[in-house]
């Protein structure tokens, strides 16, 4: 509805002043409609407490396996050593059938090192130690029962693991079979069980087993590991896979907390993002779009390789889009 100020007529004719002391007749004053450009800061950060439990197969068929997952076990301790991350990384394996400590308990190391690796240990004695645990043998149960020694490990022999569960700490359990699993305890009853333990936090069950649909070469597929990951979360990857370096490093990522995507607040111009990372030591580097991937239905920035150390900070430069919509707009009625 357009106004219309229609002057008052008095009995004399009067010429009426209506324009302000600072006004100008006739001048255009439109509204500021540049770009909106907003600057998102994050921080990456890694969880503050984390517990990693590896369960490792060690029946007559996982002896290249366990081989595998010693000598990449490097790649996931990168995320760990020197990230100022309170850490504890403990094995245990699927053989429930024995009667001494190994059956749902932690394994210790040949150097009498303690029941799980630590903060206090430097790189290199990590990878020993972790070496030293999964070195298994090939002599375990053929009935696989990965989700009962989870169980063991968390619940029934918890005392005897001297404080490697921790009740405020994130939790990532990682199983490795190349058969199914034989566990007594019900899917229904561990996942809800293993969900349910950190409300407030995180839970991972990864499994890396036989895959979907039919296993592969050597191994079955992994029921019973498989449909705990796909109801609790998690990786899942095939055992048959020959490199397992990408994997460690995966597992390591996903335990440490550390993230290569970031969300944006607002809807992006696309090509107008600008990505940069200001490093722990003050440097400041800037990202390539070849470097990086944009996401509109998650509306994040996803590095291709880069991973940000922690406590470094992201920084997402961009036009808003609904600015941007507003400025064209505004050209087009010019």
């Amino acid at each position: 509805m357009r106004l219309v100020l229609v002057p008052l007529l008095f009995a004399a004719c009067q010429d009426y002043n209506l324009q302000g002391p600072g006004d100008q007749g006739g001048k255009y004053n439109p509204p500021d409609l540049s770009p909106e450009r907003q600057s998102d800061q994050i921080t990456q950060v890694t969880v503050p407490a984390v517990d990693v439990l590896f369960v490792v197969d060690n029946s007559c068929s996982m002896e290249e396996e366990q081989y595998a997952l010693r000598s990449n076990f490097p790649q996931f301790m990168r995320f760990f050593t020197g990230s100022g991350l309170d850490y504890h990384v403990g094995v245990t394996t699927t053989d429930m059938d024995r009667t001494n400590r190994e059956a749902g308990m932690l394994v210790e190391d040949n150097s009498g090192g303690g029941l799980y690796i630590d903060a206090t240990y430097t790189e290199a004695e990590a990878v020993s130690s972790f070496s030293d645990r999964t070195t298994l043998g090939t002599n375990g149960s053929g009935d696989e029962r990965g989700k009962d020694a989870v169980w063991g490990v968390l619940v029934t022999n918890q005392s005897q693991d001297q404080g490697f569960y921790r009740s405020e700490a994130d939790l990532s359990v990682i199983a490795i079979s190349d058969e199914r699993d034989y566990s007594d305890v019900s899917l229904n009853e561990f996942s809800s069980w293993l969900a349910g333990l950190k409300p407030e936090g995180t839970v991972y069950f990864s499994s890396i087993v036989g895959p979907d649909p039919n296993g592969c070469a050597t191994a079955e597929r992994g029921t019973g590991y498989l449909e705990v990951t796909e109801r609790v979360g998690g990786i899942e990857w095939s055992i048959c896979d020959s490199d397992w370096s990408d994997l460690l490093a995966e597992l390591g990522l996903q335990a440490a907390g550390l993230k290569r995507e970031f969300f944006l607040s607002l809807v992006p111009v696309q090509d107008t993002i600008e990505v940069s990372v200001a490093e722990t030591d003050g440097s400041e580097v800037a990202f390539t779009p070849e470097e990086w991937t944009y996401s509109a239905t998650r509306n994040s920035v996803t590095f291709v390789e880069y991973l940000p150390d922690p406590l470094s900070v992201v920084h997402l430069s961009y036009e808003v889009l609904s600015s941007s919509e507003g400025e064209m707009i505004a050209e087009e009625a010019e």
